[in-house]
């Protein structure tokens, strides 16, 4: 039926139909040469990459692209599970192994200065850097495509949520623009630089930015505050901090909204904010053991000191912590109401209005 509609209303309608993670315009590509050619330019309008393999496809597939491909939202999850990642070091070591075993066997047999456990020690150094040098280039590899496609996607992304392994994260080292994105969620300090400001540069058009923390980030979160959103975010209105496991993130964001003693090392928040959301990580256990350890202790801490930094800026909305880490990707389906159509909505219903006491 749709073979029989003018081209301009099967565009205007594919334009509505393909608001989700890029699956409704691959299969429209594969109803008829006409709906293929109709759907063109709605194909691309929303993507979500999953994985290396597919980073890296898309990447090259923008690179042979003829045209723009017009995408507006982009979810990139290349964060590998924690055992995904232990197989990638573990193979990048391999020879570490050997070489260890080599040496661990010489030892017991030959003294300190011997020819032969000198030379098992350099072949073990040499493993060593061989293994560096393959997490440097799996890092690399991945983060020039991802570099790729944000440069090819620049005219036209608004909305983006990128997550990415530490290997990747850190080698993202050259300046990109993205002068119309207005809503950006973070999941790998994304784009701050190892050693300079941060990647992305200024874009007045942000409005709305998602910091959440992990486990295996290749930095802090505060650095954000040193030269980080108030560089690459100076018109932002909306900041949100996620999953937060460390007071130092808390003390950094209080000066940084210029409520505390100025600390050299961190750089004030533009003055066009209007609400900031901090959301601690789960709870830890109940610890056993040495209290230098305590986990339970700093993320006390970390609690209380949000509650008296929300007590003295009403911009500062505390949210509960979850009970459990969640089963799924909650970021997806944030991800995916934006492209429905959804402002950018962050869930206030569950407030901590406990005591700073």
């Amino acid at each position: 039926m749709l073979d029989r509609f003018p081209p301009e209303i099967c565009a205007h309608i594919f334009n509505f139909a393909c608001r989700d993670s890029g699956y409704t315009g691959r299969s429209l590509s594969c109803v008829s040469r006409y709906i293929s050619q109709t759907s063109k330019s709605a194909r691309y309008m929303s993507i979500e990459l999953r994985g290396r393999a597919q980073i890296l496809a898309f990447a090259q597939l923008l690179e042979q692209a003829p045209t723009q491909l017009g995408t507006r939202y982009l979810f990139i999850n290349g964060q590998e599970s924690e055992a995904e990642m232990e197989k990638i070091v573990q193979f990048a070591y391999t020879g570490c192994r050997e070489a260890q075993a080599e040496k661990s066997k010489l030892a017991k047999l030959l003294s300190p200065g011997d020819e032969k456990l000198k030379e098992a020690e350099d072949g073990l150094a040499r493993q060593k850097a061989k293994g560096r040098l393959y997490l440097e280039t799996f890092g690399r590899e991945g983060a020039n495509a991802v570099e790729s496609i944000l440069r090819n996607l620049a005219p036209t992304l608004e909305v983006l949520d990128i997550s990415l392994n530490e290997y990747v994260a850190k080698m993202m080292l050259h300046t990109i623009s993205l002068p119309y994105l207005m809503d950006l969620t973070t999941r790998c300090c994304f784009p701050l630089h190892p050693s300079d400001v941060p990647i992305l540069e200024p874009t007045h058009s942000l409005r709305h930015l998602h910091v959440v923390e992990i486990t295996d980030q290749w930095t802090w979160t505060q650095e954000f505050f040193r030269n980080g959103i108030s560089y690459f975010a100076p018109s932002l209105t909306h900041l949100r901090l996620s999953q937060l496991e460390q007071d130092e993130t808390v003390t950094d964001l209080e000066a940084a909204l210029g409520l505390s003693v100025p600390d050299h090392r961190v750089t004030q928040l533009p003055s066009t904010i209007e609400l900031v959301l901090i959301k601690p990580a789960v709870a830890p256990p109940p610890h056993v053991g040495c209290s230098c350890c305590d986990e339970t202790v700093i993320y006390h801490d970390l609690v209380k000191s949000a509650r008296q930094l929300r007590d003295r800026d009403h911009r500062v909305v505390l949210l509960q912590a979850d009970g459990t880490s969640p089963a799924e990707d909650p970021y997806l389906q944030e991800w995916i109401d934006k492209v429905g159509g959804a402002a950018c909505y962050w869930d206030t219903s569950r407030l901590d209005m406990a005591a700073s006491d």
